[in-house]
Order: C-alpha cells, then sequence, then structure tokens
C-alpha cells in the first residue's frame, strides 16, 4: 500500500543506523512495513499500540509475511509505560497522527522511563505545535532536521529530534520555512491568523506564539529576492 506522503516523508526523514525503530501508535503497521522493506534502515522494528485487535491484526499480517522475525516485534502497552531494550546504539522512535498534549506527555515518559539510553524521535503531532516545541525544549531536545509537508490539503510539521547536542528547538521552527512556496505561505499565514484570534479572546496570553510567526515572516520576507 502507498503511504500518505507524511508517512512516506518520515519514513525517507530516518537518517542514522539505529538498532531499534519504534512505530508508535502504529495503527495498521504501514509505515513499519515500509521501514522493514526499505534495505537502508537496519535493526529492529517494533509495532506498539495500546489497542489489542490492532495489535493482534498487525502481528498476524507480519507473521504471514516473508519479514525475518528477526527484525519485527509486536507490543500492546501504552507508549507512557514503555521501557526500552538494552543495545549499543541509538533507538528512533516514530510518533505521528496525534495531538499536541499527548506527544509532549508520550515524549516526557520515554525520557523519564529510559533515562541512560540514547533515544531519538521523529515526531508529526496533529495540532499545538508551538507549545509542543516550547514544552520538548524544556526537555532538553534538540533539532536533527525539520520539514513542513502538506498531505491531503493540510500542513504538517515533522520535527526530528535527538537527546545529543545538536541545534536548539526553535518555538514556530527556523530551518523549515521557504516562502517562496505556497504551502509554507499558506500555513504560516494560517498560524498568524489562528494567534491573532486567540490573541483577542485571551487579551495577550498568545503574543509570544503571534510574535515568533510574524518575526519569521518578516525574516523569510526580507530574504526574499
Amino acid at each position: 500500500m502507498k503511504l500518505p506522503l507524511r508517512l512516506e516523508v518520515l519514513q525517507k526523514m530516518i537518517a542514522y543506523p539505529y538498532g531499534h525503530v519504534w512505530d508508535c501508535c502504529c495503527d495498521h503497521g504501514y509505515l513499519g512495513y515500509s521501514i522493514l522493506n526499505d534495505p537502508s534502515i537496519q535493526g529492529v522494528v517494533h509495532f506498539l499500540d495500546v489497542v489489542e485487535p490492532i495489535v493482534t491484526n498487525v502481528k498476524r499480517d507480519l507473521e504471514n509475511s516473508s519479514f525475518d522475525n528477526e527484525r519485527w516485534k509486536t507490543h500492546c502497552l501504552d507508549l507512557k509505560s514503555l521501557v526500552l531494550p538494552l543495545s549499543d546504539k541509538k533507538q528512533l522512535l516514530i510518533i505521528a497522527g496525534v495531538g499536541g498534549d499527548l506527544t509532549i506527555d508520550f515524549v516526557e515518559a520515554v525520557l523519564r522511563n529510559n533515562p541512560n539510553t540514547e533515544v531519538e524521535f521523529l515526531l508529526c503531532p496533529i495540532r499545538q505545535l508551538y507549545k509542543v516545541r516550547v514544552e520538548l525544549d524544556k526537555l532538553g531536545l534538540s533539532l536533527v532536521e525539520e520539514r513542513i509537508v502538506k498531505d491531503n490539503g493540510r500542513c504538517y510539521e515533522i520535527i526530528y529530534l535527538s537527546t545529543g547536542n545538536k541545534r536548539k528547538l526553535h518555538p514556530v521552527g527556523d530551518l523549515m520555512w521557504d516562502l517562496t512556496q505556497d504551502d509554507h505561505r499558506e500555513y504560516l499565514n494560517q498560524n498568524i491568523q489562528h494567534y491573532q484570534r486567540v490573541e483577542k479572546q485571551l487579551n495577550g496570553a498568545a503574543s509570544p506564539a503571534l510574535a515568533a510567526y510574524l518575526e519569521i515572516k518578516k525574516l523569510r520576507a526580507a530574504k526574499q529576492p
């Protein structure tokens, strides 16, 4: 099955030889299957979801596939309780398709439960991107890469994060914007308009977010020919 564009981009962004790759909240498992089919991505691929019928179906399909049984594992559990296996290589957790607050809760729990594990995250939250970025920066995570992807008429941010010493995570992104692209301009203006509405409703509570997006618009516009 062809992946939705945002999942396809997530897979292509995987940049390192991980010992374990976790497809979290895996749903039908399409991303994990595609990763297993990619010869450039090594390590064990884990399919994790809290819904038992989902995990049962994924496990059945994997058992009936040609994939080496040593290359995959399935897990029915809450990501907040995950304890990662010992590994001499980095581990990657992919979390896509959940809201901002839940994304923050998941990442915070993984870091808390695995304090001595070298772990990285590929995230594609649905909402609250400003809050996600601010809170994950507080957790000490740093940026590997970030992208804007338009999929099925909607713009998504993909944020690649590390516990290592990389680039500081910007609250509205500082690498991903290219305002020569219509999708990027549309997405930036949507965020500005959203926080302008929030600003009026909450009497200034949205000021930091609104100011950050306006600054991106100002700086990027100044760089355009």
